[in-house]
């Protein structure tokens, strides 16, 4: 199939008691998070790995892989979001131009910001693109040309995560005297590694298991 017609599974989703409960536990995810973040508990010493904030990136996805493939009621809720919201919610993305800016004020090493920062916007403008034509046009919009976006903004992330581990103070990539990226260990811009990636990492997922779906 070359084209792809959005068609909701699940519309009455959101009064569902899978909606009331994933909004619940999302809403203690965020507040978990903010409160590690403002007692400073993802700011690492230098030179150690940040294990928390890495803990806290990947551990939501390890449950929501868990999750999916255990949980039929979960999974079917999943399956029936509308892709394009999931699509336009990375929009938001062009935030990431931030860290380009706190370059500019040698507050982040180039290769961490404008990695990060540059490919979080070119995802972000994608995603208003594509999702804005399948609003309008859904018919037009190709299966392959949601996957390639979708593998660009899945490998944007990791790059992101890695390069910012490998220039923090002591690491492998950062230059002893110049900037590091520690900063993002620091409220609130731990708050991005902290919860806007691993959330953004599960819609990736999402996506991939409703064209997987569709292609079925």
């Amino acid at each position: 199939m070359n084209s792809l017609v959005y068609v909701s599974r699940n519309p009455q989703s959101m009064t569902s008691a899978v909606s009331r409960l994933v909004v619940l536990i999302g809403l203690a995810w965020f507040v978990s998070v903010t409160a590690l973040a403002l007692a400073d508990r993802f700011n690492a010493a230098a030179g150690e790995r940040p294990l928390l904030i890495l803990l806290a990136v990947f551990m939501p996805v390890a449950i929501y892989g868990i999750a999916y493939y255990r949980i039929s009621a979960f999974r079917e809720w999943v399956l029936g979001i509308d892709m394009r919201l999931l699509i336009l919610l990375h929009s938001w993305r062009m935030v990431g131009m931030g860290f380009v800016f706190l370059y500019f004020y040698d507050r982040l090493p180039a290769l961490f910001a404008l990695t990060a920062g540059l490919g979080d916007a070119m995802t972000a403008m994608a995603a208003l693109f594509i999702g804005t034509a399948l609003y309008q046009q859904g018919a037009s919009v190709s299966r392959q040309r949601i996957l390639l976006w979708n593998s660009f903004g899945l490998i944007d992330f990791v790059a992101a995560v890695s390069l910012g581990v490998m220039t923090r103070s002591g690491e492998a990539l950062h230059t002893a005297g110049q900037v590091s990226s520690d900063i993002m260990g620091t409220f609130p811009l731990a708050l991005i590694p902290g919860f806007a990636v691993p959330f953004y990492l599960i819609t990736h997922l999402i996506i991939y298991a409703q064209l997987r779906r569709r292609e079925g």
